[in-house]
């Protein structure tokens, strides 16, 4: 009996290490984000009537054993003062990490704003907190986008 609870816990140390193309250690794959996202938020402490934001996000993902993402942005800040928008800019500092939290960086031509986004993924929704930062000044929020 001694001898099948040794090959038991032989089998299991064994299964868990993995194969030849892992390097030794454990599978571990990124969860799939990749698609077209339907986004829309709003800002701390504002009145979402008064300004918001809505678009697309598209996230491409070469594959599931990397955390770096590529993909655009297409986004629009409304608010009472009028629009401000990024069309088809590409994602910066995209990537996804094993718990499935998504972080990237949309910025418009000149750098004149940025607009960071981390969510978590749950199914086919990633939801989190967003920032845009243009100039000196900054405003924070929740966003959801749902593929």
């Amino acid at each position: 009996m001694p001898r099948l609870w040794l090959a038991v816990l032989g089998a299991a140390a064994v299964i868990g290490c993995g194969d030849d193309s892992s390097g030794g250690g454990p599978n571990q794959f990124f969860p799939d984000v990749a698609g077209t996202y339907v986004v829309e938020g709003v800002f701390d402490g504002v009145d979402p009537t008064k300004a918001s934001l809505a678009g697309t996000v598209t996230i491409e993902q070469e594959s599931l054993e990397s955390s770096i993402l590529g993909g655009t942005a297409n986004l629009t800040l409304t608010d009472t003062t009028g629009t401000f928008a990024l069309s088809d800019t590409e994602l910066d500092e995209a990537s996804v990490t094993l718990a499935g939290i998504v972080e990237f960086t949309a910025s418009n031509a000149g750098a004149t704003a940025s607009w960071t986004f981390t969510g978590e993924r749950a199914g086919d929704v990633l939801e989190g907190q967003h920032t845009l930062t243009r100039g000196a000044s900054s405003v924070s929020g929740d966003w959801s986008g749902e593929r």
